[in-house]
């Protein structure tokens, strides 16, 4: 068989054929060329340059400066031991390194502790609360927002672990006694005070615990807080705490002048604490100085505008004020200052039970029965057997129609207290009305 190869070129044109010749010679070339540069490359290519030795530079002194010459070295000294590395201690690993809404969270919890506003910190604490009870430094500072918020058992548990430590921290000893006589656990309150002195001299341990004993719930033990306090202010190492509990249990005595004198130390020792402002506040106003009272009252809520207890004080100094003026207009004008301030006392505590009783007091008074009612309602379901919150509620219960609502309440009044010529009156005023009604 012929090859096509051989038939093609057979049949191609003289000056074709001499064309294609060339083209393969060139290419023929042209490989032969292209092998030889890359075996040159490969044999030459890659032999390092060495460069010149660099000859040290010699320093030109004139000859008769009669300087001294030094030879010096043409690069610095390597010395004959291993320099030490600087050792690089291991910092604490942030608890939400890699956790944006809990670097969040952990940022507003402390953002609000630090503005006082512990019922926002402590809804953000929740949050992130496992991670929170994982963190021994973050449980010090969860367990101090939750006694602050109101929740004085949570408190004792999330702070047991570290205050069971042979040495703890004056602050968290403190706030776990507080936390425990909260709790209703006074007794274990004082025993762990007595504990936490042992391996602890800082006084105000000692102070922490004549305040627990100057609240304890049998008033009978009330009394062994005074020679306490009396030996921890002749130590000479008052402190603005110490201070601070002393005067609060002068007033709770009634000894509103010397209660008065410690408080104003702690102030000035600390001007800027809120709760010492407000209680410097209150014994002002039990020695009927209502202008000073006042002006600490805001004083204390424009640092703490959450403190729902210095609200409701504010609300009843207004209220004292309107109840012992003459003049119509000032009587107006104190009662709707304290209603707006035992408003503000349910907007940060909501079932404040006295704010509310006051509430609906005024509403009543002002005729809008309905809303007294609402309010009422809520001081009665924390304060049961109230006999003026029941007062008012059957008032209320007049007012819009409801007969029957109102004589049950005066009813429970009477079997509360038989002899109550209020709730008879009125009780027997209604039932005569209902009678006629009938005929």
């Amino acid at each position: 068989m012929a090859n096509p190869l051989s038939i093609f070129f057979s049949r191609l044109a003289p000056e074709d054929k001499q064309f294609i010749k060339r083209v393969g010679c060139f290419l023929t070339i042209l490989l032969i060329l292209s092998g030889l540069a890359f075996y040159l490359y490969m044999r030459y290519g890659k032999v390092p340059i060495e460069k010149p030795k660099e000859q040290p530079a010699q320093i030109e002194t004139p000859a008769d400066s009669g300087t001294i010459v030094f030879d010096l070295p043409a690069s610095p000294e390597v010395p004959d031991y291993e320099e030490s590395q600087p050792s690089t201690e291991e910092t604490a690993k942030e608890p939400f390194d890699e956790d944006f809404d809990g670097q969040a969270h952990l940022q507003l919890m402390r953002q609000n502790a630090s503005k006082y506003n512990y019922k926002m910190a402590y809804k953000h604490g929740t949050r992130i609360v496992s991670t929170i009870l994982a963190e021994p430094r973050l449980c010090i500072e969860w367990g101090h927002i939750l006694l602050e918020a109101g929740k004085p058992q949570e408190a004792v548990l999330v702070l047991q672990k570290e205050a069971s430590q042979d040495i703890v921290k004056t602050e968290v000893a403190i706030d776990m006694a507080f936390a425990m006589l909260r709790s209703g656990n006074a007794d274990g309150a004082i025993e762990f005070l007595d504990e936490k002195m042992k391996s602890n001299n800082d006084t105000d341990l000692l102070a922490a615990k004549a305040a627990v004993i100057g609240e304890h719930p049998d008033i009978a033990k009330r009394a062994g807080a005074e020679p306490i306090f009396l030996k921890y202010m002749k130590s000479k190492k008052s402190s603005p705490n110490a201070d601070y509990w002393y005067g609060r249990f002068l007033m709770q005595r009634g000894d509103y002048r010397d209660s008065k004198i410690y408080l104003e130390r702690a102030v000035k020792a600390k001007p800027n604490e809120p709760r010492y402002i407000a209680r410097l506040g209150m014994a002002e106003f039990y020695l009927k100085h209502d202008s000073n009272a006042e002006v600490l009252y805001k004083k204390a809520l424009q640092i703490n505008p959450y403190d729902y207890n210095t609200w409701f004080n504010l609300g009843d100094l207004y209220l004292s004020v309107a109840n012992e003026s003459n003049s119509s207009s000032e009587v107006k004008q104190k009662t709707h200052n304290a209603l707006q301030a035992y408003l503000k006392t349910v907007e940060n505590d909501s079932l404040h039970p006295n704010a509310n009783y006051r509430i609906g007091l005024i509403l009543n008074g002002n005729g809008q029965h309905k809303e007294a009612i609402k309010h009422l309602n809520i001081a009665l379901d924390k304060m049961p057997r109230n006999i003026l919150v029941m007062q008012q509620l059957s008032s209320a219960y007049i007012k819009t129609g409801d007969t029957a609502q109102s004589v049950s309440y005066l009813d429970t009044i009477l079997q509360i207290d038989p002899f109550n010529k209020i709730a008879a009156s009125e009780y027997n005023r209604i039932v005569k009305l209902r009678k006629e009604n009938i005929k």
